[in-house]
């Protein structure tokens, strides 16, 4: 009898960035989506705050405040929070963490290097991402 396919494990897509670092991670949903990013020893992702859906036991998280959230009045203004969080893989051995959009939305995995690691989002509040590796975005609606 096969397994059902909710059981089955962690095959990620593996991105390879033109920086030669390697970023394990999974897409998985329809409307709602939730990617999950394997964290190797060492590693972290910053993500928003409440948007953590599960992670591993190896995983630990901090609360931080990020300088480019200066405009936190602003923010604080259209509902956003002025705190990211931080999940970081302290252990030798691998990790994961489910990472969910605040609403139902698809989830677009952007290398910022092929932007010259600057990109410019567009919603309520405009947004600057500025670094070098992959950013997950999230974009509502249905096709």
């Amino acid at each position: 009898m096969a397994a059902p396919v909710f059981s089955t494990p962690f095959q990620p897509y593996v991105y390879q960035s033109p920086q030669s670092d390697v970023v394990p991670f999974q897409i998985l949903g329809g409307e709602a989506q939730i990617v999950q990013i394997m964290l190797k020893s060492q590693d972290k992702v910053i993500a928003k705050h409440g948007s953590m859906c599960y992670m591993s036991g190896s995983i630990e998280m901090e609360n931080i405040h990020l300088p480019e959230h200066e405009a936190g009045v602003w923010q604080w203004v259209f509902g956003k929070s002025v705190k990211s969080i931080t999940f970081s893989n302290p252990g030798p051995n691998d990790g994961f963490v489910g990472i969910a959009a605040p609403s139902p939305a698809r989830i677009l995995p952007i290398d910022l290097a092929n932007f010259g690691g600057e990109i410019l989002c567009q919603g309520v509040l405009r947004q600057k991402l500025i670094g070098q590796g992959l950013a997950f975005l999230t974009a509502g609606g249905s096709e």
